[in-house]
């Protein structure tokens, strides 16, 4: 959605995922999306210089009165998901003519992510690059809007993600920030969300260190309650806006 928004690169295999598994819009973004992101040497470098919040262990094992809220929560992203699809559904429409018209390849461009419990999934989005590595003329209009993210609605649906969270990463990613950053294994406690609590405070892409977004999304999950989501929701609307004119603006 930023400047420093990585490229879409080739979807990555979910037999990849390897050490995941066993250890461990758009609206705002979160390094939505692909690649660019800073290396594990410079992650390194930024975990011993970032204070991070870890999670107690009881953490990991919500009360009963927690496990409510998060079917609240699970029953929210639902109705979200189903009114969002309805209303965009005209939106994506036009916007996968203008894909097609625009550039060869796809509509939809789809990648492994990691989500809840260190699981797979397939993450969905429109088109906003070609070859992987150059912004087409509608991504440049798509992807400040995070008008390209609309799709993962339906990510939302299934239940692989949620409106608000962690922003999902590759598994190969995950993998690398799990050997260097304590703690990074505890964001994979709640879903993946569309636009999170580290988004919001402009931290995406590869602009800043992987840690920064870290100390942020534990945060999210350590203190997270429905107020929070809806705080990050109305803050949600503010980022798209600044970025898009920022973007819009270079």
């Amino acid at each position: 959605m930023s400047a420093g928004r990585p490229a879409e690169v080739a979807p990555v295999n979910s037999s990849s995922v390897g050490s995941v598994g066993s250890s461990s819009m758009g609206l705002a973004r979160g390094g939505t999306m692909n690649g660019g992101h800073p290396s594990v040497a410079a992650a390194r470098h930024a975990s011993a210089s970032t204070a991070l919040v870890h999670l107690h262990p009881g953490a990991r094992e919500p009360r009963r009165g927690h496990l409510a809220l998060r079917a609240i929560k699970r029953v929210v992203d639902i109705v979200a998901a189903l009114v969002g699809l309805v209303v965009a559904a005209p939106v994506v429409a036009l916007l996968a003519a203008l894909i097609r018209l625009d550039s060869r390849g796809p509509v939809l461009f789809r990648q492994t992510r990691i989500g809840r419990d260190g699981k797979p999934f397939e993450l969905v989005k429109l088109r906003s690059m070609v070859d992987g590595a150059r912004v087409t003329r509608v991504g440049r209009f798509l992807r400040p809007m995070g008008l390209d993210e609309l799709p993962q609605l339906w990510n939302v649906l299934t239940g692989h993600m949620s409106v608000v969270g962690p922003r999902p990463e590759r598994p190969h990613l995950v993998d690398e920030y799990q050997a260097t950053l304590p703690g990074y294994a505890d964001r994979h406690v709640v879903r993946p969300g569309i636009t999170g609590w580290a988004q919001i405070h402009g931290l995406r892409g590869g602009e800043r260190p992987i840690s920064e977004r870290l100390r942020f999304d534990l945060e999210y999950v350590r203190t997270w309650n429905p107020a929070r989501d809806l705080l990050i929701l109305a803050l949600t609307l503010n980022a798209v806006w600044r970025d898009t004119r920022r973007e819009l603006s270079q």
